[in-house]
């Protein structure tokens, strides 16, 4: 689809955008920004919303179904747009109901996270969804797309196990300070009292940035019964976990047992900078992470396996170290922002494709007056 000057499509974001503020190398560069500087296109967020002469949309919004206002808003402005690709099923999926009734609809392409597989609302929508043969859905991992299979019954021509990608630009390695250090990182569904457990009687430091809601800012890793070696504290910038990530020898991201996508971002930022990684196995793991190869994979909520594994790397530093250049290498050659958006191209491109052969046989198919003239 690169340099493609014949198709326009707009990229949907289920948040705000500001490019002013977003222009910067402080930061690792998103997937959307990639794509969009090697194909062009239009960037569509909740922004759309502000200021909006649209009584359907005003109304979605006062009903407390802003998604769905910002869907109404990206469909009624379909005819300028080729295809719609969508930061996450929360946009995707109103976008696609926001689609029925339309005369051939663009072609709806929703990163898929399976936050809400075993929610009953996505499940009553299933088969409406696995008709709507304009709509994609790529998947983070292959085991995500094996899931979303078996409970929507996606079709497999339009569930795409897409996978991930990372700034590996931004991410790089850097060399580890000594003492002994291990950090985690994150927020969603992460299980940091298993982690605390595991090195409470271990000779190592473990940093753990405190930047999102998961511990109370007026709470201290004493009042959560955490051992003095965990120390969890605010690191402000993409920069400073970065030096984070760069000071520690390993990463560990403990979650709790999930059906969907979560930790992936740490744990491909982590390997990216050349780190092996410890993660809890889920039912959704991520590709990228390879048992014994880059890392290694302990079962949810038990923290002797999880500190048998750090013993381990921790013993054996050469192991961690030749882990965490493999890591680097599989995140370079397979998992980097290009590599993702060359996946992504490839299945939008197709799907264009289809839908522009099907509207040439459209085009040229005899009517009943041609037919019969034919005879």
């Amino acid at each position: 689809m690169t340099g493609s000057a014949n198709h326009r499509y707009a990229w949907v974001l289920s948040g705000r955008y500001d490019t002013k503020a977003q222009d910067s190398r402080s930061r690792p560069r998103s997937e959307f920004e990639e794509f969009v500087a090697r194909n062009g296109g239009v960037l569509l967020s909740r922004s759309l919303l502000d200021g909006t002469k649209s009584v359907l949309a005003r109304t979605l919004a006062r009903t407390h179904l802003p998604l769905f206002a910002l869907a109404s808003l990206v469909q009624s402005r379909a005819g300028e747009f080729d295809a719609f690709i969508c930061s996450g099923e929360d946009i995707g999926v109103p976008l696609a109901i926001a689609s029925l009734g339309r005369n051939a609809p663009v072609p709806i392409h929703m990163m898929f996270h399976g936050h809400h597989l075993d929610s009953l609302k996505l499940r009553t929508l299933a088969p409406l969804l696995r008709r709507m043969s304009h709509v994609h859905f790529h998947c983070l991992s292959q085991s995500l797309r094996t899931r979303t299979m078996a409970i929507l019954g996606i079709p497999p021509e339009r569930c795409h196990a897409t996978g991930y990608g990372v700034d590996t630009s931004y991410f790089v390695p850097i060399a580890a300070q000594l003492p002994p250090l291990i950090a985690s990182a994150g927020a969603a569904n992460r299980d940091y009292a298993t982690l605390a457990a595991a090195v409470r009687d271990l000779p190592i430091e473990v940093r753990i940035p405190a930047d999102s809601n998961w511990v109370p800012a007026t709470t201290s890793t004493a009042d959560l019964g955490w051992p003095d070696n965990v120390h969890a504290r605010s690191y402000g910038t993409y920069a400073k976990v970065r030096e984070l990530y760069g000071a520690a020898g390993f990463i560990v991201v403990p979650l709790h047992p999930a059906r969907h996508a979560c930790g992936y971002s740490v744990i491909a930022e982590a390997m990216a900078m050349g780190r092996a990684v410890i993660a809890t196995r889920t039912d959704a793991p991520p590709d990228f992470l390879l048992d014994g190869e880059t890392g290694f994979f302990v079962a949810p909520h038990d923290a002797t396996s999880l500190q048998d594994c750090i013993r381990r790397l921790l013993d054996n530093p050469t192991d961690a170290r030749l882990m965490g250049e493999r890591a680097r290498a599989l995140m370079v050659g397979h998992y980097s922002l290009a590599h993702y958006c060359e996946r992504l191209e490839r299945i939008v491109a197709a799907s264009l494709h289809r839908r522009d052969a099907a509207r040439g046989q459209e085009n040229f198919a005899p009517n009943s007056t041609q037919a019969s003239g034919a005879r």
